[in-house]
């Protein structure tokens, strides 16, 4: 029987690193990096590969690019080991979680964390018990928040076009506040009139395109041309969107008009209407710049007839009535 001992080939280990949101720091990254490569240096393991998310959440899969690829890589045969922080930094869902555990396994591809070490069906249901928990705990708390912001008059989130955020007596940002963006508002102010006057949200969009006024999606993380659409304009009533529907604009903050819930399937998000009785009304605490115009016969008339025709409708039969101030 052969009694020498040889040295192990050295594990090569692929590395994991995210964090969930702008509000964290880019810097966690490498410091998630820095942890790791101390973790395999201890252990006589060599990184070969790095994979990282910025600014996405853990309970998303396919809009994680790094993940994209590290799961792709699992049956490279590249690398031995994946090391990541936790579990929850690879994934916070634990159906996501389960798969690429399974994946896994089957390219012979260990999963370790730094904080625990190997990661084996019984941690992997645990922890995924646990992000699972997290996830509807912070959802609770989060709503529970805007609900209290709502009841004072602040935003609940989002800003809408025409507003900017507000700042304390010492000009710190106040989050929920909202000051009216006077370039803005006067835009607001000539859609309304435009559309009153008998001009259509398509006409509306198509001029303030051919003179360069940036839309409301500029600027903004949302995917889109900049341009002025028809839908940018009338939106949807029920729903409250569109520029002739935000009731914003005369002092009606309504918020848990909709319920967005993520579609397992495609991984984005997806709204419903709530019953008009589970809505929230609240009087916005900054003054709207259509409200200030209620004395001019153009603010009285949206704010006592907003219905189910939105508000410019509203506003057409009682055009006549006097002046919109500038």
């Amino acid at each position: 029987m052969n009694q020498h001992t040889f040295p192990a080939a050295p594990r090569r280990v692929a590395l994991y690193a995210r964090y969930s949101t702008d509000m964290q720091r880019g810097e966690s990254i490498e410091d998630q990096f820095r942890q790791a490569e101390r973790h395999a240096r201890q252990r006589g393991w060599t990184v070969v590969a790095r994979y990282s998310d910025g600014a996405v959440s853990g309970s998303l899969s396919r809009a994680r690019e790094g993940f994209v690829d590290l799961s792709h890589a699992l049956a490279s045969g590249t690398f031995d080991i994946v090391l990541a922080e936790s579990t929850d930094r690879i994934s916070r869902d634990p159906e996501h979680m389960v798969r690429f555990y399974k994946t896994a396994s089957f390219n012979g591809v260990e999963i370790h964390t730094t904080g625990r070490g190997k990661v084996d069906v019984l941690t992997l249901g645990l922890s995924s018990t646990m992000a699972a928990i997290y996830l509807e705990d912070l959802a609770f708390k989060t709503r529970r928040g805007l609900e209290g912001r709502i009841e004072k008059g602040m935003s609940g989130g989002g800003r809408s076009y025409g507003y900017r955020q507000g700042m304390d007596a010492r000009g710190v940002p106040v989050t929920g506040l909202l000051e009216i963006d006077q370039v803005q508002a006067g835009i607001i102010r000539r859609i309304f009139r435009d559309n009153a006057t008998g001009a259509s949200p398509l006409k509306i969009a198509a001029t303030l395109n051919a003179e360069g006024i940036p839309s409301p999606s500029v600027g903004t993380k949302r995917k889109s041309s900049g341009h002025w659409k028809q839908n940018t304009i009338n939106g949807n009533a029920a729903r409250g969107t569109g520029i002739l529907n935000n009731e914003l604009y005369i002092g009606r903050l309504v918020w848990n008009r909709l319920t967005y819930s993520k579609n397992p399937d495609t991984e984005r998000r997806v709204s419903r209407l709530n019953p008009v009785g589970e809505w929230q009304v609240a009087v916005t605490l900054p003054p709207t710049f259509i409200q200030r115009e209620r004395d001019s016969g153009f603010g009285f008339c949206l704010f006592g007839r907003v219905g189910q025709r939105g508000l410019a409708r509203s506003f057409v039969g009682c055009a006549a009535s006097g002046p919109v101030a500038e």
